[in-house]
């Protein structure tokens, strides 16, 4: 093999253990996250490794529903939610 073929297979071997890890670890939080916007609210219950960006994902992605547009999708997100609720999966 020549030096190329054994940086692939080290480079795809890399790839496949991070993936493997990935996906048999699994989540450690689930978070139902509700956000209020111009008078409309919206609650999405996300899961995530990690408490404090599972938060974050859960108001973005309320934020999402509730918005129109860039502009107000960041002044939604800068905003506290109205409601979280976290608990540790097993």
């Amino acid at each position: 093999m020549n030096k190329g073929s054994i940086m692939t297979l080290l480079f795809l071997s890399f790839i496949g253990y991070l993936s493997f890890t990935m996906i048999w670890s699994g989540s450690k939080y689930e978070c139902n996250v509700c956000v209020e916007y111009k008078g409309v609210r919206e609650c999405q219950e996300v899961e995530g490794m990690d408490k404090e960006n599972t938060i974050m994902t859960g108001m973005s992605t309320a934020c999402a529903a509730v918005t129109n547009g860039r502009t107000e999708s960041i002044d939604c997100s800068m905003t506290q939610p109205v409601e979280i609720q976290c608990k540790e999966l097993q």
